[in-house]
């Protein structure tokens, strides 16, 4: 399958919903008085931007993340100063705050610490979001991503609300530039195999993708998903089920190792496809596993 679309598509898509949406300047703006008209360019300026709803006159100062791939599209980004607090799961190699988990922040120790921004991939509850509200943090919720063009909308939305429209550009594509390569990499194989992806096993079968996630979104560059259902984002199948379609590739996680998977005709490549669950850059190195094996 072909990539939809590139990086840098979606990154002049962001830019330009940004800057139009924070002026409505023409390329000249004229001033006119009594004796004489006078044509000045109009004067660029970073702040404000805007995306979908949000839009911010100024970068945060501090920020707090509930989410670990947030966190580390922070750190990838170089915003990691201004970070003053960070989710349970982050504590094993940041030496900040921890303000409780997605599922559970710690409400009062974020006002505490009084962030100008939290940030987060899991709603949170509108009593806590009164709270925040009323002490000043602002919250930003952000979708987990379910395909690869989000999770670049994701990297473009960070870097401009803390580098602004004019240095944003620069920053994301960094950023993203090793998972964009590795993506155009898997692209130039040229493949069109027909794949599974399964996370785990149960008594009557194994849970799989159906097409709706980032992982069967991102690996699709190899082929199409043989399990595609539009009803539901996971499928659980059977061994015969899966031997009935014929796969050319099955992408099971590692732990399904020396499991019934063995049996089927098909190859099978285990990776640790938790990388997902908290998708980032660092993806490039699961994408860069699959185009080792099926090359």
């Amino acid at each position: 399958m072909a990539l939809k679309r590139t990086i840098s598509l979606i990154l002049s898509m962001v830019l330009l919903l940004s800057l139009t949406s924070c002026s409505d300047i023409d390329s000249e703006t004229v001033v006119v008085t009594e004796d004489v008209v006078i044509d000045e360019a109009p004067v660029k300026s970073a702040y404000p931007v805007s995306f979908g709803t949000e839009t911010f006159e100024e970068a945060p100062e501090t920020v707090a993340s509930l989410s670990p791939a947030l966190t580390e599209i922070l750190l990838e980004l170089g915003v990691s100063d201004k970070l003053v607090a960070v989710s349970d799961y982050c504590e094993n190699y940041l030496e900040l705050p921890t303000v409780g988990s997605p599922a559970n922040p710690d409400i009062d120790a974020i006002i505490e610490l009084a962030p100008e921004l939290l940030i987060t991939q899991s709603p949170i509850a509108s009593t806590d979001q009164v709270r925040l509200d009323q002490a000043g943090v602002r919250v930003l919720y952000l979708e987990l991503p379910t395909s690869f063009s989000y999770l670049c909308e994701e990297y473009i939305e960070l870097a401009m609300i803390f580098y602004g429209s004019i240095d944003s550009e620069s920053v994301a594509l960094e950023a993203l530039s090793e998972i964009d390569n590795t993506m155009l990499s898997a692209q130039d194989l040229g493949l069109n195999v027909s794949f599974a992806v399964i996370y785990y096993e149960l008594d009557d079968g194994f849970v799989a993708s159906s097409g709706a996630d980032i992982a069967s979104d991102m690996l699709s560059v190899f082929g199409t998903n043989g399990l595609e259902d539009e009803e539901s984002e996971l499928l659980t199948v059977t061994l015969d089920e899966l031997e009935e379609l014929e796969l050319d590739v099955i992408f099971a996680d590692e732990a399904l190792e020396d499991s019934d998977l063995e049996e089927l005709d098909a190859e099978i490549i285990y990776l640790d496809l938790g990388e997902f669950s908290s998708p980032t850059a660092q993806l490039a190195e699961v994408i860069s596993e699959c185009i080792s094996e099926l090359s």
